[in-house]
């Protein structure tokens, strides 16, 4: 990439991204400290300590949410912010400690009250209290408790036993969504290795015509050369990168691959940001494998 491609992404993201997402961008092309961020990431955070608002930009509910609360998660994890005694994440923790938004020991895909605010039709709720799923958003919300809780909480206790019963499913089941296994790789350190390698190699989309749809590509799962599944899948990663490149739109974008099909307005706001979001997302997975060099 050269520097005149690498600066109308930045013009873009200037111009287009949420303050959040602005900040993201500078801490990790520009050299930004992360005190900003995690002001940026409280404003988003409701009273129970979950987060709500928008933040994950396809559903609109200001109300606490797993799934919102997960997206933060990650953002996090992103960073790199490991301070585990700021407000914002303890909060977190006393969210997910307090049971909302669970059935069945499993945390809500989705839930009733996003059906009151602009959403995409995916994040409405199939039944009364919400929408469950076994493993999205459950698995990097344990992911998170097990690496950074408190051991000896009841919070932990519940993650450990919680992931004992995702294990044993994880080991018989056989129909896995391109969502769910995107879910389960970030408790790969926590899972049968080769039986979540089995799953990701056979439910991966093997034929680069096909990476303009919505479809598990490589580096859903595949971000960095360290990735163990790298060296077998090498060719196809490198497909994918040379997709990713091919894919940036003229005004210094990547665009998403989805619509709300509803909501016409709040969908145009939603997907600028998404745009600077997946523009991020795609510019640090060419940085990860030495396709950039940022100016």
């Amino acid at each position: 990439m050269n520097q005149d491609t690498f600066a109308k992404i930045r013009t873009f993201i200037r111009r287009n991204a949420r303050p959040l997402d602005y900040i993201r961008w500078k801490i990790h092309f520009e050299g930004e400290t992360t005190e900003e961020i995690l002001t940026l990431l409280s404003a988003y955070q409701n009273k129970d300590g979950g987060l709500g608002h928008g933040l994950e930009p396809d559903f609109l509910n200001p109300s606490s949410t797993p799934m919102a609360t997960c997206h933060g998660i990650l953002l996090l994890k992103e960073l790199g912010i490991e301070d585990k005694s700021h407000p914002l994440i303890q909060n977190i923790f006393r969210y997910l400690a307090s049971g909302h938004g669970k059935r069945h020991g499993r945390w809500l895909f989705s839930m009733k009250e996003n059906e009151n605010h602009p959403h995409a039709p995916w994040w409405s709720a199939e039944e009364e209290d919400g929408t469950f799923s076994s493993y999205n958003p459950t698995a990097p919300l344990l992911r998170f408790i097990l690496d950074k809780g408190e051991y000896e909480t009841d919070l932990y206790y519940l993650a450990l036993n919680t992931m004992e019963e995702l294990k044993k499913e994880f080991m018989e089941g056989d129909s896995f969504s391109m969502h769910d296994l995107i879910a389960l790789e970030e408790l790969r350190p926590y899972l049968d290795e080769e039986r979540l390698n089995e799953l990701i190699e056979k439910n991966i989309e093997k034929n680069p015509a096909n990476f303009k749809n919505y479809v598990l590509r490589p580096t859903h799962i595949i971000k960095s050369p360290d990735h163990p599944l790298y060296r077998k899948m090498r060719d196809l990663v490198d497909k994918d990168l040379e997709f990713l490149e091919g894919s940036l739109q003229e005004e210094g974008y990547w665009d998403i691959n989805w619509a709300w099909g509803a909501y016409e307005d709040s969908f145009y706001v939603s997907r600028n940001f998404w745009r600077s979001d997946l523009s991020i997302h795609n510019l640090l997975l060419l940085k990860a494998f030495g396709k950039i060099q940022p100016y």
